[in-house]
């Protein structure tokens, strides 16, 4: 799962991301909900919902976050 630049949620604040595990343990660890940076709403410029398994390569507004740790940048 890549992390996208754009998804919001409480738990990827301030938080070193090292690894693929940590990412999806942050975002699957979370009661928090999902927000788009673009919108500041639950769903993206595109009008669709927010979720780290919904914002993937593909959907038009995505961009790879730096704090990715596919990115090549920890």
């Amino acid at each position: 799962m890549k992390l996208c630049h754009w998804l919001q949620n409480k738990a990827l604040i301030d938080r070193p991301l090292p690894d693929a595990s940590a990412v999806e343990q942050a975002l699957m660890g979370s009661d928090c909900s999902f927000s788009c940076l673009h919108t500041t709403q639950p769903w993206g410029p595109d009008q669709r919902l927010c979720a780290p398994e919904r914002c993937q390569p593909g959907r038009g507004c995505f961009e790879l976050s730096p704090r990715d740790p596919s990115a090549g940048i920890s």
